[in-house]
């Protein structure tokens, strides 16, 4: 059997099986991608998130989405667990992995917390809400991540990147 290199790119998510040997991979710099891993079904996931949650009125409701429902980390995970078919997934069965959430600019700022530090702690609460079991995390710092999740190997990966200077 061939794999199949899927490429998730930022608001996007995406599932696959160990039945079609997807290889779901992200590229992440201040974005957190959240990967699961329901070994027992032989399903898994990967979304690119961009942002936390919507802020003031950046998105009206009812208001399109773009990708396909990752760019806010609220709504990815739920979109992403229900993709999977795993909304009664008995509690801690499904695994998580977290990538990403870098601080990516050169300078600090203190108008507000850096967006990965953010992105980070808001997938960590939701997981833990969802009562999904955290197997690694690899975010933070300043370097960029490539979180791959090989469906068909049952096996995920985090590989870092130096930022361009």
């Amino acid at each position: 059997m061939s794999t199949r290199d899927v490429q998730v790119r930022m608001c996007e998510i995406a599932v696959g099986s160990a039945d079609d040997a997807k290889i779901l991979r992200a590229t992440l710099g201040s974005c957190v991608g959240i990967g699961l891993l329901w070994r027992a079904r032989g399903t898994y996931g990967l979304a690119h998130c961009l942002l936390p949650q919507p802020v003031g009125s950046a998105r009206a409701p009812g208001a399109a989405q773009t990708g396909n429902g990752a760019k806010y980390v609220i709504e990815a995970l739920p979109a992403l667990i229900s993709m999977m078919g795993a909304d009664a997934a008995p509690d801690g069965e499904i695994e998580a992995v977290l990538a990403g959430g870098a601080n990516m600019m050169h300078h600090r700022t203190t108008i507000h917390e850096p967006i990965g530090d953010l992105n980070v702690r808001m997938a960590q609460q939701l997981l833990a809400g969802a009562r999904v079991r955290v197997v690694h995390v690899d975010v933070g710092g300043e370097c960029g991540r490539q979180l791959t999740i090989d469906c068909g190997q049952h096996h995920y990966a985090v590989r870092h990147f130096a930022r361009a200077s």
